[in-house]
């Protein structure tokens, strides 16, 4: 009776059941081998996900650090440039055409008057056209003294402004008493003391007034 029973189920069994091939022992370890490779490879990928996203964090930090550093060193400058502003105000430059000039009360030679417009933040000045020439002309505080301006022949015959050391295109001599060759011991131009705008060359030692200009202005 027994064997009649297994017989029934063998034959009411359906295909498919019967048609599953057994895995051998080889086919097994390669199946546990694959599913160890996944694990390991996702235990990976979670790992490099987990340190990309710590060295982004960790980048983003700097950025933001050095943002922060920037911004300080901004407004350092801001400020910096806020006081030479004050400073220009306070010892009353004069703007012109983007430019800024200072008209020195001091008696100075050639030599420290150019020395003395580096040191308060602009250069003796330069003189490029008429406009310019008869504007600062006008300026001056008195009309009856000399002042400096950046020209110079010391290479006899060849005046170049001390600023950039560019030769003269314009020029504007006193138009009597060969002003403008006066020979190698009148090396420094300055401002006759006139109300004219007229230019002489003259002993660098002497001491007079001077003008200064600035690239820089409020």
């Amino acid at each position: 009776m027994m064997n009649m029973m297994y017989l029934l189920v063998l034959v009411f069994l359906p295909y498919d059941v019967l048609s599953l091939p057994c895995l051998t022992t080889g086919s097994k370890k390669d199946f546990d081998d694959s599913r160890k490779a996944l694990t390991a490879l996702k235990s990976y990928l979670d790992r490099t996900v987990n340190t990309l996203e710590t060295d982004v964090q960790k980048t983003v930090a700097t950025l933001k650090s050095h943002i922060k550093n920037v911004d300080g060193k901004i407004k350092t400058l801001d400020n910096d440039l806020k006081l030479i502003e004050s400073d220009f105000k306070a010892r009353q430059w004069q703007k012109y055409n983007g430019h800024c000039y200072y008209f020195g009360t001091d008696n100075l030679d050639w030599f420290t008057s150019e020395r003395k417009c580096r040191e308060i933040g602009g250069y003796i000045v330069k003189i490029g056209d008429s406009s310019e020439n008869s504007w600062i002309a006008s300026k001056r505080p008195k009309k009856n003294i000399h002042y400096w301006i950046g020209l110079t022949d010391l290479k006899e015959g060849q005046f170049r402004w001390s600023y950039d050391q560019s030769l003269m295109t314009y020029k504007n001599w006193f138009p009597s008493g060969g002003w403008g060759s006066k020979g190698s011991n009148s090396n420094c131009v300055m401002y006759n003391s006139n109300t004219e705008a007229y230019w002489l060359d003259h002993y660098c030692t002497n001491k007079y007034s001077y003008i200064c200009e600035s690239n820089f202005c409020f």
